[in-house]
């Protein structure tokens, strides 16, 4: 009776033991998984940030284009109003 009683005893450690295996490896491969998770995360990230910056980088380039355009023009209109003022000018004094 009492080899059977420690024959089972070993049995029991190591089917525990298997099943701690198992359970390792399976906590393993969830943990792989999460960090692979959080890479494609982390990269989708970086991906998204590096687009928007693209973006930021193309509406301001594009906002001090139509600063320039915007003091092209006045500076043409005050041009010709100055040059229209001259030639009222000379005209009067005639």
């Amino acid at each position: 009776m009492r080899n059977f009683a420690i024959v089972g005893l070993a049995a029991l450690a190591l089917s525990v033991s298997a099943c701690s295996n198992e359970t390792e490896d399976k906590a393993g491969a969830a943990a792989e998984a999460v960090g692979d998770d959080i890479e494609a995360n982390a990269d989708a990230a970086g991906e998204a940030i590096s687009e928007a910056a693209d973006d930021v980088e193309r509406n301001v380039g594009e906002a001090a284009n139509n600063i320039e355009n915007s003091v092209d023009r006045a500076g043409d209109e005050a041009e010709e109003k100055m040059d229209e003022a001259k030639r009222d000018e000379a005209q009067e004094a005639n």
